[in-house]
């Protein structure tokens, strides 16, 4: 099945088919903006809608070769670049292999098309093996980069790219999709607030375990806050975790706690171990493998501190 946008996505996807009508469609794309709102599906309807052979239409036809043959899987002019495992980075030799066929002719005479999502995830080496593809772009070669946070790729990368920035979408939009998808509009209602309205994320709630995942992590920050768990034991406890994931979580969290149940309580302290939440998300995006049990370790110590010293 081809992929649609997402209809918060309408306006820049009438602005992709004009480019594509017109010849214009730029050699590389940034896509970006927050997670959960979609930035992969638009870049996979873009990709489809490239290598679709059939002419003068808005999205991939779903019935021509090229679609039938990226249905089963066996497309050879589209490649998808991601991490081998959840969390880790992409390394250089997944860059190069990549470069390398799209250096190659076209196997089906039309576009070819990459994908390479998160982008902040490629390690220095990784960037470093795409800039020349960048430098040296290829005909009918489009090369996307789908980012959560592009202020982390280099500047370079990021002035070869035509920048295309998504936005979370406005409530009302975004819940009319998400009662739609999931069938229950209570349910709806009731998580898109707790996934601070992106309606992926939402779905991704609704479908899976993930949002009580969430919700034992907080009440694990909960326990160490209020002197009830040690530090240590916190830390054994999340250690099976996506640590970028989580450390999003507690950012979340901790924002929602500053907003509510201390807004009237001033504490500088709970500013400035905000601010160490994103230097930690920066050490694990930029794949330097941390140690998760001693970051986690340091988090909960800070975290502890943050309401010890007053």
């Amino acid at each position: 099945m081809s992929a649609i946008p997402l209809p918060w996505q309408s306006d820049v996807w009438d602005g992709l088919n004009r480019r594509m009508e017109q010849g214009r469609m730029a050699h590389a794309l940034l896509i970006s903006g927050d997670s959960g709102i979609g930035k992969m599906r638009l870049a996979e309807a873009l990709a489809q809608r490239l290598i679709c052979s059939a002419e003068m239409i808005r999205y991939a036809c779903g019935a021509c070769k090229a679609c039938r043959l990226l249905a089963a899987g066996n497309h050879p002019d589209i490649r998808v670049l991601q991490p081998e495992e959840p969390g880790k980075p992409i390394k250089i030799d997944q860059v190069r292999e990549l470069c390398d066929s799209l250096t190659k002719t076209s196997q089906q005479g039309g576009w070819k098309v990459a994908v390479i999502a998160p982008a902040e995830a490629m390690n220095i080496s990784a960037t470093n093996a795409l800039l020349k593809n960048l430098e040296e772009p290829q005909a009918n070669t489009l090369l996307i980069l789908v980012s959560h946070r592009p202020s982390q790729l280099s500047a370079t990368i990021r002035s070869r790219c035509q920048k295309i920035t998504l936005p979370i979408p406005n409530t009302a939009e975004a819940l009319e999709w998400l009662a739609g998808v999931c069938g229950d509009p209570v349910a709806a209602a009731r998580v898109l607030p707790l996934a601070g309205g992106k309606p992926l994320l939402a779905l991704n709630y609704l479908q899976s375990d993930s949002l009580a995942i969430r919700q034992d992590f907080e009440q694990l920050a909960e326990h160490v806050r209020c002197g009830d768990l040690s530090t240590l034991a916190a830390a054994q406890q999340c250690q099976k975790l996506d640590s970028g994931l989580a450390i999003d979580w507690f950012s979340s969290y901790v924002h929602r706690l500053a907003t509510t149940d201390l807004a009237d309580k001033p504490n500088r302290a709970l500013f400035d171990f905000a601010d160490k939440l994103l230097r930690a998300r920066g050490w694990v995006a930029s794949g330097s493998n941390p140690n998760a049990q001693l970051l986690w370790e340091e988090l909960f110590m800070d975290w502890a501190l943050v309401f010890t010293r007053r």
